[in-house]
């Protein structure tokens, strides 16, 4: 077994501290990008959700609008109209909750 100087001591311990922190810096790396994946995901998921949403309410008021159509005065197409969107809206937040 080779005996090792003052130096080749150092030597080698430098060179163990630059594996270490090199490899330390690769995992913090790799779990910055996982992080990022992580929102960059969520974010997709809310933006979905919340196009999914309009479209609910936009179905709900356009079936409440060609509902209204008939309707004699402005107050009795309103009234008509607030049944579907109340379904629409309704269906939204159960739709919100389901994939939440």
């Amino acid at each position: 077994m080779a005996k090792l100087g003052l130096g080749g001591l150092l030597a080698t311990g430098q060179e163990t501290k630059k594996q270490a922190t090199a490899g330390l810096l690769g995992a913090a790396r790799l779990e910055a990008q996982k992080d990022i994946a992580e929102r960059q995901l969520e974010m997709q998921k809310e933006t979905a959700i919340q196009g999914a949403q309009g479209t609910i309410v936009g179905i709900g008021a356009a079936a409440g609008a060609a509902k209204a159509t008939g309707a004699a005065t402005v107050g009795a197409g309103l009234t008509a109209a607030a049944g579907p969107v109340a379904i629409a809206l309704a269906a939204a937040f159960l739709f919100k909750k389901l994939f939440d």
